[in-house]
């Protein structure tokens, strides 16, 4: 399999580092950006392969953002996976995908299985992405 490029999208930057030394050390080419904001000017300056975007952040949550993504002609192509503990947090809901916004995610990632499943979750996606093509 080529290089892919991934963009990682998440405010806490021990995460942002600790996951980018593993998708490096799978052959992965990572960018990241520690908001929204910062994630615009890199998708400005290059196209990923792949997005894993965090859903809690401040100024712009994943949702929103995912969203903005899925409205650019550009980007809309691009697969998103979504890294979050809401999932995780009892009484808490993806409150997104339950009132029907019309949110799409090639998968959902439990940050508290990150470790385990990343890079199956990243190896999936790009299999997907290269059977459909």
């Amino acid at each position: 399999m080529a290089t892919k490029r991934i963009l990682l999208i998440d405010d806490d930057e021990g995460y942002l580092l600790a996951t980018r030394r593993m998708l490096e050390a799978a052959g992965h080419e990572v960018r990241t950006a520690s908001s929204a904001a910062a994630a615009r000017e890199q998708l400005k300056a290059e196209t990923p392969d792949l997005i894993l975007l965090d859903v809690i952040m401040p100024s712009c949550d994943g949702f929103t953002f995912a969203e903005e993504l899925a409205k650019d002609e550009m980007i809309a192509s691009i697969p998103v996976v979504l890294v979050t503990a809401v999932a995780e947090s009892p009484g808490q809901t993806m409150h997104a995908f339950e009132e029907g916004k019309g949110l799409t995610a090639a998968d959902i990632l439990p940050k508290s299985q990150v470790h385990e499943r990343l890079l199956d979750t990243v190896a999936s996606v790009f299999s997907k992405a290269e059977s459909s093509t």
